[in-house]
């Protein structure tokens, strides 16, 4: 099966930043800027990492981890935010990692198991 990851993120900068630094692992990766685009792609492709920013436009990314766990059960769910402070409410929301912005590509690689 080929590696796949989603990035769930509205900041665009970030979502082409890190799709580059995944292209370079290998790895093939969609982003969506939503979490209704996201959700919807996450049934789609079914990615093996999916980055789902907290603060989204349509809604809290801790929100949605439970359905999209639901929908793509096999996708290891890494959170990112700003807010550092929300590690243990993603832990206990079903999240498998969490990443504070700004990224650090060492913890990226870590969180993914790469």
């Amino acid at each position: 099966m080929k590696n796949v990851a989603l990035i769930i993120d509205d900041e665009k900068d970030t979502c082409l930043l890190l799709k580059h630094f995944l292209k370079r692992k290998g790895i093939y990766s969609y982003y969506a800027l939503t979490l209704q685009e996201g959700v919807g792609k996450a049934m789609e492709v079914k990615p093996n990492w999916l980055f789902l920013d907290n603060n989204l436009p349509d809604g809290f990314g801790l929100d949605r981890v439970k359905e999209i766990k639901s929908l793509s059960p096999n996708s290891k769910i890494i959170m990112i935010s700003a807010m550092g402070n929300l590690f243990e409410l993603a832990s206990s929301a079903g999240a498998d990692s969490f990443i504070e912005k700004p990224l650090d590509f060492n913890k990226i690689e870590k969180s993914m198991a790469l």
